[in-house]
């Protein structure tokens, strides 16, 4: 691709192990072009360059209203960072292309790659049953077991951890325009065919985050389907329910994972099928020592007996529900007075989810946000006074003396204006409302930041004041323990950092921010301009060279957006 082609991707950063894909295996704080190991034209239904350029006037009127950073739109579908192993999938043939380390095969490439290339799939897909006769039949042939079902397939998410790759797929053919596909879990239907949305896992991973059982930590360099727990395709003879699922997407911690689905129950009654509403349900799996999945049903399916504290600090080793209550869900849209009068009569679904090392975070439909996990830096955020989550009251009556910096069960992120974006680092966070954007590209918007900020991840930003009832039952501004960055004009206007810090809160003109993402200890923003701000941490260049006091360019942390 040439440099001046509209849609290129550049990085910059830590890449040791070639997880940049540019073509070295240096850190750089420059940015770089980033290398395919063929032409994405070719590999693409539509150009690259016309899927970046590509008219707002193609996107749906309900997809502007709930897509977020709808105007920023990239020539990739979606895309995932590991420990030292990058993926992404494009638009058009929803291909996936991964680059960096296959340690343990986490890549699905023979071998390390310092650029991106397409996963090879043709002979490493098997299903989990298969891999199981493998390890306990080793003499078995190879070929006999191996299967060319990755022919056609499309990707729709991906989610990469420390070690591993937890992939999930489009059905064929393509997906219609609301871009989920139905998973029918009934004995006539394989979740290896390939009319069917699959989840694959590959890499390596000693606490559950694989999804395929007790008795595999490890892929072997294969993709392997996920059919356990709820992705299970033939529940019990004693289950009344059919369950069909629209698997939406994935996304992954460290060491858990979670992933969005919709849920249709299907009943038999008097031999005929009742068919529920779709409801919005999340599953989870791998490490929740501290509490990063939230609190998980019973593998019975039995939600009215929580597990205990120490049931649920454990590893989960296959996919499992994860109960958010749906009446705490409601009460805290009229406690804040977000959504409309019919939006408060319903359950709000779940739209997006991310992940940190140890925690996570779930939006919904109404602008809450909930967390859950480590809040050791106070990752979580801000919550009601003496809330707590209890899965079992006895277990969980520890000395209040006792400091604990974890938390099981997701509760909301109190003081947050509404958000329809989400972005989890290492211990920080970041949400956005990007509602403005529509129909107007010049619209303010602000990014919240709440969590750790020793390394200035959280941009230097201002306190933000929510409005709250007083003690004499009006509106007042209090600190939320959340602040907000914003990007001075000036900066762009004249480069003049001196000038936009001197100017006065009045004065300041600030450009609108259109998309940001959060690493593992800094911070990424673009403006409507195109321009790409950075901060937080910076030892191997993460945010494109710091400035020393002196206003020498090194490799310094970053506290303030630049």
């Amino acid at each position: 691709m040439d440099k001046g082609q509209e849609g290129v991707l550049y990085a910059f950063g830590s890449n040791g192990n070639g997880q940049l894909g540019i073509a070295s295996d240096d850190d750089t704080s420059t940015p770089q072009l980033v290398h395919f190991s063929i032409d994405l034209n070719t590999y693409t239904n539509t150009a690259i360059n016309n899927s970046f350029t590509s008219s707002l006037d193609n996107i749906s009127d309900k997809d502007l209203e709930t897509r977020p950073h709808v105007n920023a739109i990239t020539p990739f579908h979606d895309f995932a960072a590991g420990g030292n192993h990058t993926a992404l999938i494009t638009h058009g043939s929803r291909q996936l292309f991964m680059t960096g380390s296959n340690k343990d095969g986490e890549t699905l490439l023979q071998e390390p790659s310092q650029v991106f290339k397409p996963a090879e799939l043709s002979l490493r897909l098997q299903s989990q049953e298969q891999q199981q006769r493998q390890q306990l039949n080793k003499n078995q042939d190879q070929g006999s077991i191996s299967t060319n079902i990755a022919e056609g397939v499309q990707w729709r998410s991906v989610a990469c951890g420390w070690a591993f790759t937890i992939g999930l797929t489009e059905p064929y053919p393509a997906p219609d325009s609301r871009d989920t596909i139905a998973v029918s879990c009934n004995s006539n239907t394989n979740n290896n065919n390939n009319n069917n949305q699959t989840v694959y896992a590959w890499g390596s991973g000693s606490f559950g985050e694989l999804g395929l059982g007790p008795s595999l930590s490890k892929t072997g360099g294969q993709a392997i389907a996920i059919t356990t727990g709820l992705l299970d395709t033939c529940p019990t003879s004693t289950n009344r329910h059919n369950t069909r699922f629209e698997l939406v997407k994935v996304r992954a911690g460290l060491r858990h994972i979670l992933l969005l689905a919709k849920e249709t129950r299907i009943s038999d009654e008097q031999g005929v099928a009742v068919e529920t509403t779709a409801r919005t349900v999340l599953m989870g799996w791998g490490s929740n020592r501290q509490g990063q999945l939230g609190v998980l049903a019973r593998s019975d399916g039995d939600l009215t007996t929580p597990l205990t504290e120490k049931e649920l600090r454990g590893k989960f080793m296959e996919p499992t529900r994860i109960i958010i209550s749906a009446t705490t869900r409601r009460s805290s849209m009229v406690d804040t007075g977000l959504g409309t009068e019919d939006d408060r009569c319903k359950e709000p679904e779940i739209l997006d989810m991310a992940c940190g090392q140890n925690h996570s975070l779930v939006l919904f439909s109404n602008g809450t946000v909930y967390s859950s996990g480590l809040d050791k830096y106070g990752q979580l955020g801000p919550r009601a006074p003496n809330s707590v989550v209890d899965s079992n009251n006895e277990e969980r009556s520890m000395e209040k003396s006792k400091k604990v910096d974890f938390r099981i069960g997701f509760e909301q992120v109190l003081g947050l204006p509404f958000v329809d974006s989400i972005s989890c680092g290492w211990n920080h966070n970041a949400a956005m409302d990007t509602r403005p954007l529509v129909g107007d590209p010049t619209a303010m918007t602000t990014i919240y930041l709440w969590g750790r900020n020793d390394h200035g991840q959280l941009g230097g930003g201002l306190p933000y004041r929510a409005m709250t009832v007083g003690v004499d039952g009006g509106m007042e501004a209090v600190p939320a323990g959340i602040v907000q960055v914003r990007i001075p004009l000036a900066r762009r206007k004249n480069g003049s950092e001196e000038e936009a810090d001197n100017m006065s809160k009045e004065e300041l003109e600030f450009e609108p921010l259109v998309s940001y993402s959060c690493g593992s200890e800094h911070t990424l923003a673009m403006t409507q301009s195109g321009a790409c701000y950075a901060w937080g941490w910076n030892e191997h260049g993460n945010c494109g060279g710091g400035v020393d006091s002196s206003g020498n360019r090194d490799l310094q942390d970053v506290p303030t957006p630049h």
